[in-house]
Order: structure tokens, then C-alpha cells, then sequence
């Protein structure tokens, strides 16, 4: 997961932090961020899994990562995903980057990210 976010994309939204007794339900199945968005997943304690997978209906990971404490993975625009918490002490936020003309629809957390699959 080499991907860089472009210098002209803006910060939108930061989570708070998330342990394992509040992180949502979301992050932890399939979902992916909207198109224009990066989302950049920052570890601070413990470590984090990260699924990537090709499309919507793939249960298969085309790509595996594990983020450990005082590192950051981003996932690109559209990039089907999901993530695991590796430790019991593991404590994280995501910042989300919006093309500056992105048309960003919904409130909070489904602003930014897509929890179902489109029909």
C-alpha cells in the first residue's frame, strides 16, 4: 500500500480514536472509501490489519498489511477493504483527504465512507 495521497487533496474529517471496546462495526467488515477520498489510518498503540480486496463482492484479499504503532497506511479512492485489530491494546483514528471538488454527500463517518454495496 505505497499509495500518496496528492498535495492538492484536502483534510475533510478525522475520527476519533478507536480500541477494541469502540472501534465500529463498519471498519471491521467490507467497506470502502468514496471516490475522491483517501483514507490515511494512523496507529499510536498495538497494531492494525488491513484486507484490501479487488471489488465489492470479493471475499479474497488481493492485498494484506499490517500497520504497526507510529506507522500510518492509506487507502485509496474506492478501494474495497476491511481491517482487524492485532492487539488487545491497539488504539488508531483515521484522517480522511477530499478531492477539493468533491462532492461529498451524507453525515459523519458515511460522508466519507461507503458501508454497502451499490446495486
Amino acid at each position: 500500500m505505497n499509495t500518496i495521497i496528492p498535495t492538492h487533496y484536502v483534510h475533510t474529517r478525522a475520527t476519533a480514536f478507536f480500541d477494541k471496546t469502540n472501534v465500529p462495526a463498519a471498519l471491521l467488515s467490507h467497506h470502502n472509501t468514496k471516490a475522491g477520498v483517501y483514507g490515511r489510518l494512523s496507529v499510536m498503540r498495538g497494531a492494525v490489519k488491513y484486507f484490501g480486496f479487488p471489488d465489492a463482492d470479493s471475499t479474497t484479499p488481493d492485498l494484506e498489511l499490517v500497520i504497526e504503532a507510529g506507522c500510518f497506511g492509506i487507502s485509496p479512492p474506492e478501494k474495497w477493504h476491511r481491517i482487524e485489530l492485532l492487539t488487545e491494546d491497539t488504539y488508531f483514528n483515521i484522517d480522511f483527504f477530499a478531492e477539493p471538488t468533491a462532492q461529498l454527500s451524507g453525515k459523519g463517518f458515511g460522508q466519507v465512507v461507503n458501508t454497502h454495496k451499490e446495486s
